[in-house]
């Protein structure tokens, strides 16, 4: 008889457990979605004195690019990234991820004369000191920089700061990717390795920086 309050508090326990269990995954669709988005921190397109596309994904972002170039919203387009793909190094091409990008502007119809390679960078931190440099020795005062839609809160921690005490505004836009939808990223691999290395990247710059 003395045992039945413990056993009381103990199937309470077990109780709230599963109710809160079965919560989470009735609703597992809307927080999953909302973890998603919240990795997106787009700007309002604007006109601007030039487009940055920073490297990783040199198509989807090319794309987006030259959409918005063709659009109107920038005469020329400079590419990032002196980073290698492990599988062009495989059939011996060593074409880096400013040059892949490129070379997608080029196939989607963009001049050749209003394209720029910048080789550097092999980090979002990396890209956005670069991509400082580049714009004072220039004297551009507004630019726009193109990424993944789940990379661009990561990029507003890594330039906003920064770019803001240079005097220089910034119009961060997001691409969709091709290998998943932003609204059901956990239905594949792909969505799954970015959102979970987005909040592990994110976590480390606020810690570092």
């Amino acid at each position: 008889m003395q045992n039945h309050p413990k056993l009381r508090r103990f199937l309470i326990l077990v109780g709230i457990f599963l109710l809160c269990i079965t919560v989470v995954y009735v609703a597992r669709r809307p927080l999953m979605r909302a973890a998603g988005h919240f990795l997106v921190k787009e700007d309002s397109l604007a006109l601007c004195d030039a487009i940055f596309v920073l490297s990783g994904n040199p198509n989807d972002r090319s794309l987006e690019a030259a959409r918005l170039y063709k659009a109107g919203f920038a005469p020329r387009i400079i590419c990032t990234g002196e980073s290698i793909q492990r599988i062009l190094l495989c059939v011996g091409d060593s074409t880096d991820e400013a040059d892949l990008s490129r070379l997608a502007l080029l196939d989607a119809g963009i001049p050749d004369e209003h394209i720029e390679a910048l080789h550097i960078g092999t980090s979002t931190r990396e890209e956005s000191d670069a991509i400082l440099v580049y714009c004072k020795a220039r004297g551009l005062k507004k630019i726009m920089v193109v990424s993944d839609k789940f990379h661009t809160r990561r990029i507003n921690f890594a330039f906003r700061k920064h770019y803001q005490d240079a005097g220089i505004e910034l119009v961060l836009r997001g691409c969709p990717h091709t290998a998943y939808s932003e609204d059901l990223w956990w239905g594949t691999e792909d969505g799954l390795i970015v959102v979970n290395n987005e909040y592990v990247k994110l976590l480390y710059y606020y810690i570092r920086h």
